[in-house]
């Protein structure tokens, strides 16, 4: 007995045999009927992961789409083998896919659009995968030479990846507190352009790791979550060892940034002790880099924590970030990646005088205080030189923050006292500065403000308010710390001193908890009259939240 049609509404409200149905549902078949009508090809689970990104349970919502499948009388398999028919696939694999319908059941289901028929093209517009990826996964059904094939897909998906690229090496949306916009929209253009796992799981690696370099974990998480579905179900190649040792180092990344070191440190040394990722690490010089270059910060992490309750442990984290820098240094020149070695350069400096400072390395002071801050600064500048020559960095306001506090490093970092007692005190001297710089001292020219300490941190910021560049809330709170610090050594309790400290109070709100606590501590540095100030701004800014509360937004 022939079965009647199924009569599929594709425009809102969906409907199925005029009966309200499930979007996620009739989309899924809507999908696998678009794969079918091409040479009865399958559908990769990872179009359903393209497709509903930030959806918490793919595995729930494929059950729910094959329960409203039943119910709509229409058999829909998955799985590679399609020999054995449906009754006898295991319903524990089938969110893995690939999803498939037999063409004789698939000319049952009738799609409209409006309630006018829908073709082809209608079909592949409703589903959003584009006729390229359809009639790809038609050709590798019965295609000769994969490798030949391979080279024949559509490739939408390397001009978005490489897009993104661009962006993450220029900062577009990156710098500005996010992978927002250009770096974002083209990795999830690339993940809807994938024409296997790989690819899809490999666009998500690079957007896990450019939400975390925009400072949004929250973000960078959720893309992780979805590489692991994808690799978990084994679809991916695991044979390609640096991408298997990247994603370890991308979720030791994903730990640090969360505040959990041990975790990340265990990541990394399960890397390092894994046999078949091993020589990896060791012939790759990328992913050494990346493996020594966050080993090194997870040391440093711990080293300043540890210094007040565990000296000794403290010291020797010291010592192992100052060491894991040092390679990383290396591994970055060896794989000819500049971005790497101006980060590697610049962490080297903040290091170089933040160990010194606090007595984890010397702690006889062999090295005199100006000596040390002058070797830093020439780190700090060696990474500013790479930024300016090499057009990376993507207007990053971290080595401008770190050569400021560097330069004021041997002063009171608290109890600023009165203001002539703060006035009285003795920074690195912006000649001796530069003088160290040498020979990348080009970029500190005077039109970027290079008059005086408190010139280069206002440029700074003008960039930034004049729209020129973009920070987040913690390096343009760091920048308004420095601002405010050399105005007042320089000018004294001037109005722009006391404008730029309220201005940083009124940006705490938008910071961390411990980042709000370090600022909170870092202002006690500063003249009493400022102290006072900021105080005073901070304990304003929740009555003036409260009052803005509840207004819309024009």
């Amino acid at each position: 007995m022939r079965q009647p049609a199924l009569a599929i509404e594709l425009s809102a409200p969906y409907l199925v045999n005029g009966e309200p149905a499930r979007y996620q549902s009739l989309w899924l078949l809507a999908a696998v009927c678009a794969a079918a009508r091409n040479r009865g090809a399958s559908l990769p689970a990872v179009h359903l992961q393209t497709r509903f990104p930030d959806a918490a349970n793919i595995r729930m919502m494929v059950s729910r789409a094959f329960a409203d499948f039943a119910r709509w009388g229409v058999p829909v398999g998955w799985g590679p083998d399609r020999g054995q028919g449906i009754a006898g696939l295991n319903p524990a694999r089938r969110s893995r896919g690939p999803f498939w319908i037999e063409p004789a059941a698939a000319k049952r289901v009738r799609f409209t659009v409006d309630g006018r028929s829908a073709g082809d093209a209608a079909l592949a517009r409703f589903v959003g995968l584009g006729t390229a990826c359809a009639k790809h996964a038609a050709r590798q059904a019965d295609a000769a030479h994969p490798a030949v094939d391979y080279v024949m897909r559509d490739i939408s998906y390397w001009s978005h990846l490489t897009q993104a690229m661009r962006g993450m090496q220029d900062g577009v949306g990156v710098a500005g507190g996010g992978a927002s916009n250009g770096v974002a929209d083209a990795l999830r253009a690339a993940q809807r352009c994938a024409t296997d796992d790989f690819q899809h799981a490999f666009a998500l690696l690079k957007e896990s790791l450019a939400w975390r370099r925009g400072d949004d974990l929250a973000r960078s998480r959720a893309a992780l979550q979805r590489f692991d579905r994808i690799v978990g179900t084994g679809t991916v190649d695991t044979a390609v060892p640096t991408f298997a040792a990247m994603a370890r180092v991308v979720r030791a990344w994903e730990r640090y940034a969360g505040n959990q070191m041990e975790a990340a440190q265990a990541e990394l040394e399960g890397l390092g002790a894994d046999p078949a990722l091993q020589p990896v690490v060791r012939y790759n010089p990328r992913v050494r880099f990346e493996t020594l270059n966050l080993g090194a910060l997870v040391h440093k992490t711990v080293a300043i924590r540890d210094m007040a309750t565990q000296p000794e442990a403290a010291r020797q984290a010291a010592e192992a970030a100052v060491a894991g820098f040092s390679g990383a240094l290396q591994a970055a020149y060896e794989a000819d990646s500049v971005d790497a070695a101006q980060h590697v350069a610049a962490n080297l400096g903040l290091c170089l005088w933040l160990f010194w400072n606090h007595a984890l390395i010397d702690p006889r002071r062999a090295w005199p205080a100006g000596q040390v801050q002058r070797q830093a600064v020439r780190w700090l500048g060696l990474s500013e030189w790479i930024c300016d020559r090499f057009g990376v960095g993507g207007g990053s306001a971290w080595n401008i923050i770190f050569l400021l506090r560097i330069a004021r490093g041997n002063c009171a970092q608290d109890g600023g006292g009165t203001l002539k007692a703060f006035r009285a005190q003795q920074p690195l001297l912006l000649d001796e500065a530069v003088d160290a710089l040498r020979p990348f001292h080009a970029p500190f020219a005077r039109a970027k403000g290079f008059i005086s300490w408190s010139s280069l941190a206002s440029f700074a910021l003008d960039e930034h308010d004049s729209g020129h560049v973009h920070y987040g809330a913690l390096p343009l709170a760091n920048l308004l710390l420095e601002a405010s610090w050399f105005q007042a050594f320089e000018h004294g309790a001037t109005a722009a001193a006391f404008a730029t400290v309220e201005r940083l109070a009124g940006l705490l709100g938008k910071l961390r908890a411990a980042e709000r606590r370090f600022f909170v501590s870092a202002i006690t540095a500063l003249p009493r009259e400022l102290q006072l100030a900021a105080a005073e701004a901070i304990r304003a800014a929740p009555r003036a939240a409260r009052k803005t509360k509840g207004t819309p937004r024009r």
